[in-house]
């Protein structure tokens, strides 16, 4: 990811620490635990998912003072964040203490002699010498999209507070001491080190984006991720390289090349397909036979990814859209829908689907991200849409044109700056904008409701564009 922010007032350093010894003493001389979570307020309106708001509050059930909760500092890739293990059950258990010294170092296979993953811990970073991450885009991605009741899953979230002493000794000393390691990980390392200077100094501007205003605590966002990771045929072939062009690679997908296609779903399908493959790297993760069913049900989900990318201001969606395998079948015309096994159906109509996870969400809202999905006009040249999801986007333009219930809950619930809600709103106008005028214009087939795509002959609804 892009690099942004402003250069750390202090040079970066890093401390010397032993590994072994010192972590252990870190670990057992830490400050007690202070710790907080917060179940973020859901937008006015939003409907009910009982499964969501349990993953939430799940959150907040971890003791982070118990023997059996080992968190341990992320050590790969670009970004720093701490991952949160229980050990119960396991050769581990009630020696967070051993772990964290002998597993964490490990990095992505400490989870290996976990009992399970409880939570991953992402805090915002922003100078020109890391990864971008801005924590109030993780819980805002979760909240729209259950607002707008999308196809496409994004995982719960809650929001954590950690105490900043605390949080030094107990994930950021050992972090740094990792990182110091593989000084190659140039991002990652600058990362643990501005966290290090900030906690130190008490912020100052170093932490004014993860410290809370009393910069006596760290806050950020808790989630899970789930599921795997596509290739071409969700993510775009990405040979046009990073920015622009992989998120134009991206629209020539089969379900984007599908949804500018004015035919009828099931030949705007069949087109999709036959014009995507015509890209060999694609043809090679794309089947001429493809199921027409998971290809429509990813128009729906494309939809979705392209409005909450443009409402939010996505910088980093390619290559990091996920999926799960589950059966999807229709019970007394509701949609319902369970993690597929390699077992029986659980019902006579139920499909195995590939549906689609939004797990990485970390690189939108923040003013100064690229918002690929509207620099490169994904909204543009459309020709089928989901109905609920217009009517959903139109009231929400209109409240956020009128400083309504939502626009306040997104101004207030969220540490956003005030330019930053603002900016939603006007992206969120810009959206009602085009798809009025495309609406008005009749460029749109509103077929693409999934209980439509479910049935045997998928109608088109008629849509009031006002």
């Amino acid at each position: 990811m892009d690099r942004f922010g402003k250069s750390p007032k202090h040079a970066p350093c890093v401390r010397q620490y032993l590994l072994g010894g010192i972590l252990t003493a870190l670990s057992l001389t830490a400050p007690a635990a202070n710790t907080d979570c917060r179940a973020v307020p859901l937008l006015p309106g939003t409907p009910a998912l009982p499964a969501r708001e349990q993953a939430t509050g799940a959150f907040c059930t971890v003791d982070f003072a118990s023997e059996n909760t080992a968190i341990c500092p992320k050590t790969w890739s670009t970004s720093a964040a701490a991952l949160v293990y229980d050990l119960q059950g396991t050769a581990w258990e009630s020696r967070r203490v051993a772990f964290e010294r002998e597993v964490c170092p490990r990095g992505t296979h400490a989870g290996d002699e976990a009992s399970r993953e409880i939570a991953v811990f992402k805090h915002s970073m922003n100078f020109r010498d890391t990864s971008g991450t801005y924590a109030p885009s993780i819980l805002l991605y979760d909240h729209l999209s259950r607002w707008l009741s999308t196809t496409v899953q994004v995982p719960a979230a809650a929001e954590y507070r950690f105490g900043r002493d605390w949080y030094a000794q107990r994930v950021v000393a050992p972090g740094l001491a990792l990182a110091s390691r593989h000084a190659s990980r140039k991002m990652l390392l600058a990362a643990w080190q501005h966290l290090d200077i900030a906690l130190e100094t008490a912020g100052n501007n170093e932490g004014r984006e993860f410290l809370l205003q009393d910069a006596q605590a760290i806050w950020g966002a808790a989630l899970l991720f789930t599921g795997r990771r596509y290739g071409p045929e969700m993510n775009g072939t990405r040979e046009s390289g990073w920015g622009s062009g992989q998120n134009y690679d991206f629209q020539h997908t089969a379900p984007f090349l599908a949804l500018r296609n004015g035919k009828e779903l099931p030949e705007a399908v069949a087109q999709g397909v036959h014009e995507a493959r015509s890209d060999p790297a694609m043809a090679h993760v794309l089947p001429a036979d493809i199921n027409a069913l998971q290809v429509a049900w990813w128009m729906l989900e494309v939809l979705d990814i392209v409005v909450l990318d443009y409402l939010l201001g996505q910088q980093d969606r390619i290559g990091n859209i996920d999926y799960q395998w589950r059966w999807v079948w229709l019970d007394a015309g509701k949609l319902r829908s369970l993690p597929a096994t390699d077992g029986p159906p659980p019902a006579p109509t139920a499909r195995r689907l590939r549906t689609t996870w939004l797990n990485d969400n970390d690189a939108g809202v923040r003013s100064g991200y690229a918002n690929y999905a509207r620099s490169t006009g994904m909204l543009t040249g459309l020709r089928h849409f989901n109905p609920s999801l217009y009517r959903r986007i139109k009231t929400l333009a209109a409240d956020m044109a009128a400083k309504g219930p939502i626009y306040r809950a997104i101004a207030s619930n969220y540490h956003l700056r005030t330019h930053e809600a603002e900016a939603i709103a006007k992206r969120a106008a810009e959206v009602d904008r085009v798809i009025t005028e495309d609406c008005k214009a009749g460029n749109y087939r509103f077929d693409l409701l999934p209980t439509a795509i479910m049935g045997d002959a998928p109608p088109a609804v008629e849509v009031n564009c006002e």
